[in-house]
């Protein structure tokens, strides 16, 4: 009995035991499920925050997409500024003297997207035709325009219109000697007087009546604020009482010899001067400076302010005083057009050129459109009536057809002003009309005729031998005879010794006249 008790009683102490544990695995399990239950919930709560957080956005940006989109269709109703340069134009090679620009124009408005037209100056050597230039906006086929145009014909002149390239390189660059300080302050000196001439020239910037004398001696008298104290820029500074003191002559340096010559001194100061002063030419008086040229129809060609020159890199190698006083000679040689101001020819000047008086040549057309049929019978052909004197005839002229009279006027005013223009295209001076310092300038020349362009003035030479060089290497001779080029060799006489036909003597000694070319080569006998 006692062993069976003492069984049941670990049976029970077992199952006790089991229970215990299994209670705490599942306490175990309910904390676990517990802390699941919260870490669920924290992500319930971050993933809502988070889908928040991107609608937020997501708004922020439909917002600001929205803004976007009216901007833009605010800058759309808004006109846009044009791209003034960039044109596409047409190149008219030939524009006959009697075709006018008003005929061109006519002519090319018939297409979409013309702008303007612009026609050089006739040109002498040309037989005074004249070259062109249409302007149409960017966006127009403007192959299809040319291809048009060369089936239209002008008064019978085949305008040859081809494609205009666009510029290639708007700012060109010019030799860096330009960056020298001596050539800048030079270029101060020069381009501060041609804005002085241009600026009176057009009217810009009139000076007072009173002028300081400063001024007056540096030749500028201008209230144009670019050229405000430019004194101070032309005045040249050096040490010269130390140089004295040390034993230097003027223009050299310490240690520095000038035949080797020097590097290109920079001032930065003195280039911001010339810099502003370029610009001004370019922009207002169309001068590009440092290509020493005037662009005058600039503003009807297709590129507008198109080439501006540059000053370029200076150069590594050094510079010596010669080749800059020598760039300097002949920059303002090229430049002396625009340093002198040219004015209209005077009256007298313009009437020994053949200037007109309005008065006498309407007197000339009332008297060339006065024609006698009879006696008192006078015809006047403008409208054909007839009339019983000419002072009839005279006054039906200036009353009815005064738009012929006008015409007449007109014409006499435009030929007296292009009379007056001295920079009028006119054929080129006749070599005879030009005096030079020859031994015979003025005077006939020895054998030949007075101021003859075809006359040969060349060493003496023989008419049936080659050119004479003086070498006899090169066809010529060296004889004791002639003076520097020496006489011609003996001549043989084909007659001579066989009794010809003038006693034996041949020609008398006449050179035989031949037809061959000087650059032929020598041919012996």
């Amino acid at each position: 009995m006692k062993k069976r008790i003492s069984l049941i009683l670990k049976t029970n102490l077992k199952r006790n035991k089991k229970s215990d544990d299994l209670d705490t695995v599942s306490d175990g399990e309910g904390d676990i499920n517990k802390s699941d239950k919260a870490d669920k919930d924290d992500m319930d709560d971050s993933s809502t925050n988070k889908d928040q957080e991107e609608t937020a956005d997501e708004d922020k940006k439909k917002e600001e997409d929205e803004k976007i989109d009216e901007e833009d269709k605010e800058e759309d109703s808004t006109p846009k500024p044009r791209a003034l340069h960039k044109t596409s134009s047409i190149f008219l090679r030939n524009l006959a003297p009697t075709v006018t620009k008003s005929e061109v124009e006519a002519m090319c408005k018939r297409y979409d997207g013309f702008l303007r037209s612009a026609i050089a100056d006739p040109a002498p050597d040309r037989r005074w035709f004249r070259r062109g230039w249409v302007t149409f906006k960017r966006d127009v086929k403007i192959k299809d325009i040319c291809f048009n145009l060369n089936n239209i014909r002008l008064r019978d002149c085949e305008l040859g219109p081809i494609v205009n390239r666009d510029l290639t390189r708007r700012v060109r660059t010019v030799p860096g000697l330009t960056c020298d300080k001596k050539v800048v302050r030079n270029d101060i000196k020069l381009a501060s007087k041609i804005i002085t001439n241009l600026d009176a020239k057009w009217g810009l910037w009139k000076a007072p009546e009173k002028k300081d004398d400063d001024d007056n001696m540096m030749g500028i008298a201008s209230t144009n604020p670019l050229l405000a104290n430019i004194t101070d820029y032309l005045i040249e500074e050096a040490s010269a009482e130390e140089e004295e003191l040390l034993g230097h002559r003027e223009g050299e340096g310490e240690g520095e010899g000038t035949e080797e010559g020097e590097m290109v001194q920079r001032d930065d100061e003195l280039i911001t001067v010339v810099d502003k002063m370029v610009l001004y030419l370019r922009v207002v008086h169309s001068v590009d400076f440092y290509n020493h040229s005037e662009y005058p129809n600039e503003d009807e060609m297709p590129n507008r302010c198109g080439i501006l020159h540059a000053r370029g890199i200076p150069p590594a190698a050094k510079v010596t005083n010669a080749e800059t006083d020598e760039y300097i000679r002949a920059f303002e040689k090229k430049m002396g057009g625009f340093l002198v101001i040219r004015g209209n020819l005077t009256s007298e000047e313009a009437a020994k050129l053949g200037l007109k008086n309005e008065q006498d040549e309407v007197e000339k057309f009332v008297s060339a459109n006065t024609q006698e049929l009879g006696k008192d019978k006078w015809l006047c052909p403008l409208s054909g009536k007839k009339f019983k004197g000419p002072d009839f005839v005279r006054k039906h002229i200036l009353q009815k057809h005064q738009e012929k009279v006008d015409e007449v006027k007109k014409e006499v005013n435009f030929f007296n002003s292009y009379l007056k223009d001295p920079k009028r295209p006119q054929l080129p001076e006749h070599p005879t009309n030009k005096t030079s310092g020859g031994p015979r300038a003025g005077g006939e020349a020895p054998g030949g005729r007075a101021g003859d362009p075809y006359e040969y003035r060349g060493p003496p030479r023989d008419v049936s031998r080659g050119p004479v060089y003086g070498n006899r290497d090169r066809g010529g001779w060296d004889g004791d005879r002639g003076g520097r080029y020496g006489g011609p060799p003996p001549r043989r006489d084909p007659f001579s010794g066989r009794g010809g036909m003038r006693g034996g003597d041949g020609f008398g000694g006449r050179p035989i006249i031949t037809y061959r070319d000087w650059d032929a080569p020598n041919d012996e006998f």
